[in-house]
């Protein structure tokens, strides 16, 4: 469902509600492997959360780690 469907359904404004992927979409996104992917967003410094039984992954600050991740080398 989309941020505009949702806003017409619930009179509600999703604009504060940062875009997410989920973890297969981190795997593909970086072509990593899933026990890469999944090390990754447990990590404490890694932009993502668990909700329920799921992680998600904050997308805007995906590169920012990324960049920062290089700079540490």
């Amino acid at each position: 469902m989309t941020k505009q469907k949702l806003n017409k359904e619930n009179n509600k404004t999703c604009d504060a509600v940062p875009d997410m992927i989920t973890v297969d979409e981190l795997q593909a996104v970086l072509a990593i492997g899933r026990d890469t992917a999944y090390n990754l967003v447990r990590r404490k410094d890694f932009p993502s959360i668990k909700l329920g039984r799921e992680y998600r992954v904050f997308v805007e600050q995906l590169p920012v780690w990324l960049i920062k991740q290089q700079k540490n080398k």
